[in-house]
């Protein structure tokens, strides 16, 4: 059975460059990002293997992607799964630079 999530609110980690979710007391999700002369850079996203499959890691490329939007930024990704929700959105495909 798979562990309950405590939560899947995004916090966005200012401070650390970086999205989170708090999955339980033990447990956290991220998306580590870089901003570099006006480009909003996603490095890597990491789900622990016990709470994939339930669309954290979606959840904090949206709210990644949204941020970049509203500051003006555009996106690089170098992270796979990023990289790949973006070709799923094309919504966001304006925001590739």
């Amino acid at each position: 059975m798979a562990p309950e999530i405590k939560s899947d609110f995004v916090n966005h980690n200012i401070p650390r460059n970086r999205f989170e979710v708090d999955l339980d007391d033990d447990h956290q999700a991220v998306l580590i990002y870089m901003i570099k002369a006006g480009l909003f850079v996603i490095l890597h996203t990491e789900v622990p293997p016990q709470f994939e499959g339930r669309g954290i890691a979606g959840k904090m490329a949206k709210e990644a992607l949204q941020f970049a939007a509203r500051e003006g930024l555009k996106v690089r990704s170098y992270c796979t799964f990023t990289t790949r929700y973006i070709e799923r959105h094309p919504e966001y495909h304006y925001l590739l630079g």
